[in-house]
């Protein structure tokens, strides 16, 4: 839809008046509008007859949200309600299939089109190296009048900010935090960050006098859309605690993976501390690195009809999925921590090859997802935990941040999970096979563009789910950063660096995200949990269920090679 459209005679002014069709240029903040009666909005869009209203199909593509898409085939306008919030943006290809005197209705060929569409417009965005104009947006905004009474403009700009593919109920963030043993100075803290992301104020200050005050300032700062189009694309806090103060960051997965976080925490450690040579953090959004994937390793006929036959197995036999417990219908992740001590066999500091680490914590999860469903009764079947892929070469620019990471599926079923050792073997046979056929690396290869991995397209591929029964989605996710020998360090004065946690956004409601970092021979785990999935009491229970089977997996055999 055009910016200048006029409406049609005898189309419905009062609506067109309502709504800015303004398309939003790429560095526009959001649009605002004041919401005096949302029941008269209601109103307007069912009587103008220029829109359908999603009812079944629709609902399972915005749970929660009422959705609104007009009658035109192409260049529709978007709407979805829920609460005080609307949300517009403009579809290049409607998924409604148009009948004449009658309702429209959704068509399964329209929607694969609408979405390939989009996918194909974002992977074009990312290729051309444009940043910011997804496709033509009205990312409109309506709240409460009460709620634009005073406050800092730039903060409310922040929350109201939203990704046109971030996730509606919960936001892609990444989360990482670091724990001192002293304490972080604030000014100096803030003029690290400016100095270290080029941004004049992310950061936050809060006192944590215990545990759950700094639970809730996480699950805040976490809940946070973090914008990829001002600024530096992360929110941070520093958390004053009797215990030792604690930084925490939220970045946009879009803008880093991982590793990325890693890299941020070292640059705004070395900053603070006044280190030389701490680099100037550039988050890649727009430009290409002449850098290409490892070459595969020369790939034989029965390792490619292996690789093939998973990948069948994965596309056809639907996964298992983790038995909810507890669960709250609310929006939004919850954080339960464990740090295992360096003399525990589950610290994996005792471990001899440090290259199975995360095959040790894999089939650790697989075992525990298996063992917690069972206690509930569920039945066995394939799991599926995904992992991040590192494509970063070596060396590796410190200077350059982004999500250069694809994920790879591990998937067990019921014979592999007879003994530790068995889901160990299968496990490292897997990520053997995996490295070899360069799993998850089609997409670079296709584009020749791994350098500008297109998280968009990874999420918009997640609406397509309601219509395989939710076959691809899976039971967990697993992102294990390795052992810091040496995590970052805010220097003498902040005292040593105690913990780290990091954390990777995955899909409601049924993502369990584990987070993994082993510092000071001390394991710290993050169960990163959907309120959807687990309440506080039943995420301690299943942590315990999995920190049991990482004692016995670590205790294994080792597997062969």
């Amino acid at each position: 839809m055009s910016g200048d459209r006029r409406p049609a005679p005898g189309e419905n002014r009062t609506l067109q008046a309502s709504l800015s069709r303004r398309p939003r240029r790429r560095r526009d903040p959001p649009v605002e509008h004041i919401l005096d009666d949302r029941a008269t909005l209601f109103h307007e869009l069912e009587t103008s007859r220029r829109f359908h209203r999603d009812r079944v199909l629709g609902r399972i593509f915005h749970p929660g949200a009422v959705s609104f898409r007009e009658n035109v085939r192409g260049n529709s306008l978007h709407i979805t309600i829920e609460d005080d919030r609307v949300l517009a943006h403009v579809d290049r290809v409607s998924p409604l299939d148009l009948r004449p005197e009658r309702r429209s209705r959704y068509a399964l060929g329209r929607v694969a089109l609408h979405n390939l569409s989009g996918m194909a417009t974002d992977l074009a965005r990312l290729v051309r190296g444009r940043q910011g104009d997804h496709r033509c947006e009205l990312d409109c905004e309506w709240v409460p009048a009460e709620e634009t009474d005073g406050g800092d403009d730039a903060d409310r700009a922040t929350r109201l900010g939203i990704p046109l593919l971030e996730p509606e109920e919960s936001p892609w963030s990444l989360h990482a935090e670091v724990r001192v043993a002293g304490t972080l100075d604030e000014g100096r803290m803030g003029a690290a960050l400016a100095e270290a992301v080029g941004d004049g104020d992310p950061l936050a200050t809060v006192d944590c006098p215990d545990g759950a005050a700094l639970e809730a300032a996480r699950e805040e700062l976490q809940a946070v859309a973090v914008p990829l189009t001002r600024g530096a694309p992360l929110r941070a806090v520093l958390a004053h605690s009797p215990d030792g103060d604690v930084l925490m960051l939220n970045l946009n997965h879009a803008a880093a993976d991982a590793a990325g976080a890693l890299q941020v925490l070292e640059a705004v450690a070395g900053a603070y501390a006044g280190r030389s040579g701490t680099p100037v953090l550039d988050f890649l959004a727009t430009r290409d690195l002449p850098i290409r994937p490892t070459a595969a390793q020369p790939k034989s006929l029965a390792l490619r009809y292996r690789s093939g036959l998973e990948r069948l197995r994965d596309a056809l036999a639907r996964p298992v999925l983790l038995h909810r417990d507890g669960a709250v219908d609310e929006p939004g992740h919850a954080y339960h921590h464990v740090r295992i001590d360096a003399l525990d066999p589950a610290s994996l500091a005792t471990l001899g090859d440090r290259d199975l680490d995360n095959d040790v914590l894999l089939a650790a999860l697989h075992l525990a997802v298996a063992a917690w469903n069972a206690d509930h009764g569920e039945e066995d079947g394939r799991i599926s935990v995904l992992v991040p892929v590192d494509l970063r070469s070596r060396p590796w620019p410190p200077e350059v941040v982004g999500n250069f990471s694809v994920t790879a599926r591990i998937s067990t079923d019921t014979r592999d999970r007879s003994s530790p050792t068995d889901a160990l073997q299968a496990v490292v046979d897997q990520t053997h096979r995996n490295i070899r056929t360069r799993t998850g690396t089609a997409l670079i290869d296709a584009l020749d563009r791994h350098s500008l991995l297109p998280l968009w397209a990874r999420q918009s591929v997640i609406v397509l789910q309601p219509l395989t029964a939710n076959h691809l989605l899976d039971s967990g996710v697993l992102a294990y950063v390795g052992r810091l020998d040496e995590p970052p360090s805010f220097g003498a004065e902040a005292g040593d660096t105690t913990e780290v946690w990091i954390s990777v956004p995955s899909r409601m409601p049924h993502g369990l995200s584990v987070g993994g970092a082993v510092v000071a021979g001390r394991l710290h785990l993050t169960f990163r949990y959907p309120r959807r999935l687990f309440d506080p009491e039943a995420a301690r229970r299943f942590a315990q269920a999995y920190v049991a089977q990482l004692r016995l997996v670590a205790t294994a055999p080792l597997p062969r090679h």
